[in-house]
């Protein structure tokens, strides 16, 4: 117990007087962590609510397999073993649908070096004594692909992380999309995704369980999807990926709206 107090003394004191020195090391934890992460798969559940002026309502139940396979997230129907490279619209057809629920956002924007962060100090989030970064993507290094009525574009973002002051495995990371072209006619994107230990095969890893993302188009129609994940296990023999061309942009982040 004392050396774990002696540790986070030394973190805060730290992350006073070298912020950046404090970001590559939780870089390098994210790194560790995602190398020594198996392929696996769990169990996603999607509620999806939409709200127009005062209404709101539920609109349906979307359940998916989800497998996270040599860094890329892949899709089937519920109950199949068979997953396909290809986009996550292809298996649930209109309303507001996205990927990024097993956390391979912010898994990409740390291995890119496309986001600006600063430093904002230590809060407690979720149960946890945490270090806050806040990040910026600009429009032009967006990885962000937006969706809406048959229009595409790339969009910018800005965000925040919360890493436990600890151990400096991920808590929270919340995503605030607002740099989205007119012509898309989408206002607003807000993802949140929260993060705890899941037993994977014999070991423990620090996964999102559990997230949620937001959309409110230029009509006023405000969207929500909250996600669940379940049932994960080991990426086994009983599990294929199904390999089709190569398509531009598989690794974009994308929301369909």
């Amino acid at each position: 117990m004392a050396a774990l107090l002696i540790s986070g003394i030394v973190l805060a004191a730290q992350t006073v007087e070298d912020p950046e020195a404090l970001f590559q090391r939780i870089k390098a934890r994210t790194a560790e962590h995602l190398a020594q992460l198996p392929n696996y798969t769990c169990h996603e559940t999607i509620d999806r609510m939409l709200r127009f002026r005062t209404t709101f309502q539920h609109v349906d139940t979307v359940e998916l397999e989800v497998a996270f396979v040599g860094q890329h997230e892949l899709y089937a129907p519920p109950g199949e073993n068979t997953f396909e490279e290809s986009s996550i619209e292809k298996l649930v057809h209109g309303g507001t649908i996205g990927n990024g629920a097993m956390g391979s956002p912010i898994d990409l924007i740390f291995s890119r070096n496309t986001a600006e962060f600063k430093y904002a100090g230590t809060c407690k989030k979720d149960g946890h004594k945490t270090f806050r970064y806040d990040l910026k993507v600009p429009l032009e290094r967006g990885d962000f692909r937006v969706r809406h009525n048959g229009a595409v574009g790339m969009a910018g973002y800005e965000g925040s992380v919360w890493v436990d002051a600890d151990t400096l495995d991920l808590v929270r990371v919340d995503f605030k999309v607002n740099r989205i072209p007119a012509y898309l006619r989408v206002h607003l994107i807000e993802e949140s995704l929260h993060y705890r230990k899941l037993t994977i095969g014999n070991s423990e890893f620090n996964l999102p369980d559990r997230s949620s993302m937001s959309a409110t188009d230029d009509m006023g129609t405000y969207s929500l999807n909250v996600i669940k994940l379940d049932r994960c296990r080991e990426f086994g023999a009983d599990s294929t990926v199904k390999y089709g061309p190569p398509s531009q942009g598989t690794a974009d982040r994308e929301r369909d709206h």
